[in-house]
């Protein structure tokens, strides 16, 4: 099963048009250093379609760079092939180095 990929600047218009959801799957320490704003947390080890929420936006989900959320993906596709499931290119990590916000603690 192929991962959808998004590049961060495609992800923060879907999300300034309310298009899609953020879920953060780092650990709950990373996620309280520094996050996207609006991100909901679902650590990699436990995301399951039951646990994130149900909607029929588009669900953007992130890590530091990129191979944690390629990872959340696959599991949730495994889940659900219906769900529009992308992972952010590069992470958190890309997010910031293209002058977008994040919120730090």
């Amino acid at each position: 099963m192929n991962v959808k990929t998004v590049d961060v600047t495609t992800a923060k218009q879907w999300l300034d048009k309310k298009q899609a959801i953020l879920i953060d799957v780092r650990e709950p320490a990373e996620y309280a250093s520094q996050k996207i704003a609006g991100a909901a947390l679902h650590p990699v080890g436990s995301i399951s379609v039951n646990s994130i929420p149900q909607t029929d936006k588009k669900i953007l989900i992130y890590c530091q760079k990129g191979a944690r959320g390629s990872n959340a993906c696959q599991k949730l596709m495994t889940e659900n092939e219906e769900l529009e499931v992308y992972n952010i290119e590069g992470g958190i990590e890309a997010w910031h180095q293209a002058g977008l916000a994040t919120e730090t603690s």
